[in-house]
């Protein structure tokens, strides 16, 4: 039991300290304390990418998606990189067993991804709000993981997981928004 506590944690804190980091870059403008929590996410998202098969695919799209979307344009950001890479490296890939169907899923995530992100510029809140909110919150992404767990039932945790990563992001920005709304 102490063990999935510990597994969805470090996804609830991977998205937690991803946003505020990303929120100290870019809407508070302090990149100066932006290093540490980036580098914890980076280091959470290396963890979280040596648990299995399917944290790894997962968190691999979302990397590739990340990079593909051209969001990462900042020194902190590299750092957080560097560090997942260092900690599976240093931890070891977890094995895969079946390369065909590890690749096939990854692509279907990062193509869930794509269409969240064009969904979210693409969504008008007066012209449809719903599709806005839909987007907004990324659901493409949250909600293709949990379909696809029906096809590879194995991913069902990590589908879970996600939906932990994005509330910690979701958290971090209701705090920072709450509080740094005047700054």
């Amino acid at each position: 039991m102490i063990e999935w506590v510990a597994y969805f944690s470090g996804y609830l804190l991977a998205g937690l300290t991803l946003k505020i980091g990303d929120d100290l870059l870019d809407e508070l403008e302090r990149p100066d304390l932006s290093w540490v929590p980036l580098a914890l996410a980076g280091v959470l998202f290396g963890f979280i990418m040596t648990v299995s098969e399917w944290d790894l695919a997962l968190m691999t799209s979302i990397i590739i998606g990340v990079l593909a979307s051209g969001k990462v344009n900042r020194m902190q950001f590299a750092v957080g990189f560097v560090l997942i890479f260092t900690v599976v490296i240093l931890i070891g890939i977890p094995p895969i067993s079946s390369w065909l169907d590890w690749l096939t899923l990854v692509v279907m995530m990062f193509l869930a991804a794509v269409l969240d992100e064009r969904g979210n510029e693409w969504a008008d809140q007066k012209i449809s709000p719903r599709a806005y909110k839909f987007f907004e919150y990324r659901f493409t992404m949250k909600v293709s993981v949990i379909l696809i767990s029906l096809i590879w039932p194995l991913l069902f945790p990590a589908a879970i997981g996600l939906w932990f990563f994005d509330l910690g992001y979701e958290i971090a920005g209701w705090i920072i928004k709450r509080n740094y709304s005047n700054v």
